[in-house]
């Protein structure tokens, strides 16, 4: 989502809109009657995000290990949100415990925002599905200016990453996306530039040394138009048969892109066996 310069993806913002409802919810109960609720609602939300993020990382040391301090880059995605509600759970039941506030006024806007976060996801992602659309067959050009055509990749996974050399996540997250293109020799990785000449592309490639194989150029931003890409970066993740499976906004970390290459594995995989099967 866009809002002027600022693009949030909608994961963020889904949990940004559930936060409110917990603290609104929060002030209609004050207003009823009884002790503020701001001092134990805060530390429960942040102990559940701090929780959640903790979870994410230690379940993910070999994509952190040689980049640690990625760790505390929360801004990025990666969180564990079971144990993030486990523990926002456990920190008010805490407080009900300890400073006697009553457990329905307390867990009645953790309760409110759960269900608003849970909710706007389930509704996005069920749309989502409605509407994903295939490896599309646009052309675009590399970057001898030879004609190329999209979905002339399918038959293998595809990481399509739509990218500019002005953007500033768009440059922290090539270095990721070079070595995973080097590590998954079986994987289609597509960078494709929106709306830049192709001297600038060459001179940002040359000054950065980044060795990539399928630099693209949308010199007129088809492809971020078709897919109504928000903002850079977006990167698309499309199985073997050109299906879209997973859209990520916003900077890619090595964590998160291993887990959708996991993904796209574990897809690749049961669609292969379904196929013998039959």
């Amino acid at each position: 989502m866009a809002l002027g310069p600022v693009v949030i993806a909608l994961p963020r913002l889904f949990l940004l809109l559930g936060v409110i409802a917990a603290l609104l919810t929060a002030r209609l109960l004050e207003r009823r009657g009884g002790a503020s609720l701001e001092r134990p609602l805060w530390w429960s939300l942040l102990g559940g995000l701090l929780a959640a993020r903790l979870v994410y990382v230690l379940t993910h040391l070999t994509d952190f290990r040689e980049q640690p301090w990625q760790a505390l880059f929360v801004w990025q995605d990666g969180y564990a949100p079971l144990a993030g509600i486990a523990a926002a759970a456990t920190a008010a039941l805490w407080f009900i415990y300890r400073h006697s506030y009553r457990p329905q006024r307390l867990l009645a806007p953790l309760l409110v925002g759960l269900t608003a976060w849970g909710g706007l996801n389930a509704v996005h992602d069920a749309l989502r599905r409605a509407t994903d659309k295939p490896l599309p067959a646009l052309t675009v050009e590399d970057l001898q200016g030879v004609p190329v055509t999209l979905d002339s990749f399918r038959g293998q996974p595809v990481v399509l990453n739509l990218w500019a050399s002005w953007c500033p996540p768009c440059r922290r997250e090539m270095p990721t996306l070079a070595a995973a293109q080097q590590s998954h020799p079986a994987v289609h990785f597509l960078f494709v530039n929106q709306a830049e000449a192709p001297a600038t592309v060459r001179q940002y490639l040359s000054i950065e040394q980044l060795q990539l194989r399928n630099v693209l150029l949308d010199l007129h931003g088809r492809v971020g138009d078709h897919f109504s890409a928000p903002g850079l970066p977006t990167t698309l993740f499309f199985d073997a048969d050109g299906k879209l499976a997973h859209t990520h906004l916003g900077e890619l970390s090595s964590a998160r892109l291993g887990d959708y290459l996991r993904a796209l594995q574990r897809r690749h995989t049961m669609v292969g066996r379904l196929s013998r099967g039959g």
